[in-house]
């Protein structure tokens, strides 16, 4: 399995402060994230700006194959990067993912193009287990922008029920921040 940390984000709502990078409990989110990925991948790297702020954090930085196609074109772009098999895709602003959750998903893996879990009625695909397989049928779509519900139409997708919903929490608003009891930027 490969871990994937999807970084590419404008984090407007959060005045473009690099999500990953906000401290939650003295760490930041993304040296926590790499590190839970580092236990169970046998590599690891980050889908964002190979220039950008996250360049410093000891993995490689990768960048979109398809630029501008927001999430979706990051997870077709660590599908690319990745040895064929598994990847684990985790966004950057999940400050509550666990190896438990991780677990729970890898426990579903089988012949299927994802296994993503569906938390309080919503899909979660960015922080889910991808096969490189799907990288072809992503990239057919992106030109037309599609969403992830569009993506998972033309996928086999093993959805997973019950899992702890605050492990995909994702950190986006100043409100968040608050939440989390992290400083407010600037």
């Amino acid at each position: 399995m490969t871990g994937a940390l999807l970084a590419g984000g404008r984090a407007r709502r959060l005045g473009g402060v690099a999500k990953g990078l906000i401290e939650v409990d003295g760490e930041a989110i993304a040296a926590r994230l790499l590190r839970l990925l580092s236990d169970v991948c046998e590599a690891v790297f980050v889908v964002g700006d190979p220039a950008g702020p996250y360049a410093d954090l000891g993995v490689p930085v990768v960048a979109d194959r398809v630029p501008g196609k927001g999430a979706p074109g990051g997870v077709h772009a660590a599908l690319c990067a990745a040895t064929p098999g598994w990847v684990c895709v985790l966004a950057c602003d999940l400050p509550r993912f666990d190896r438990a959750t991780l677990d729970a998903l890898r426990a579903r893996t089988g012949e299927q193009d994802a296994v993503l879990a569906r938390v309080e009625g919503r899909l979660q695909p960015t922080a889910g287990l991808w096969h490189t397989r799907a990288a072809s049928t992503i990239e057919a779509l992106l030109p037309t922008d599609p969403g992830f519900g569009r993506i998972v139409e033309a996928l086999q997708v093993e959805v997973v029920e019950g899992l702890r919903a605050g492990a995909f929490f994702n950190l986006n608003t100043p409100a968040d921040r608050q939440q989390m009891g992290t400083a407010p930027s600037g």
